[in-house]
């Protein structure tokens, strides 16, 4: 089974790369095809995108493209964020996070899909 788990890292990683959300994508596979339980799938999650994010943020460094103020900002919300997010995770039955997570990814995928649409409405006229 572990060629299979290098061939779907490989595949959410090229898809990372090519800025595509992976981050989904490598949560239903760890839940669905490796049952894992959603909290330990969003935790290896963010550990697999800290060593995505690096090179992109090494090329962006590198070119000094780095709004700091920005980055500023991320981290002061961020923080306190990511410490509630977590409480509620660690509250919350293992069943509905899985719930929560799918409905996650439906709005995001119909915001996608309908978001496209607006805009190139908008700038058809």
């Amino acid at each position: 089974m572990i060629w299979i788990d290098v061939i779907a890292t490989f595949i959410v990683a090229t898809l990372a790369g090519m800025g595509i959300g992976s981050g989904g994508l490598m949560v239903l596979y760890l839940t669905f095809v490796r049952n894992a339980p959603q909290l330990a799938a969003q935790g290896f999650n963010l550990l697999f995108f800290l060593f995505a994010s690096a090179s992109s943020m090494i090329v962006h460094l590198l070119r000094r493209k780095i709004f700091w103020l920005a980055v500023l900002i991320m981290i002061l919300a961020g923080l306190p964020a990511a410490y509630l997010g977590t409480r509620c995770a660690l509250w919350l039955p293992d069943g509905w996070m899985t719930r929560l997570f799918g409905l996650f990814l439906v709005i995001v995928g119909l915001v996608g899909v309908f978001g496209k649409k607006r805009a190139e409405k908008s700038q058809k006229t």
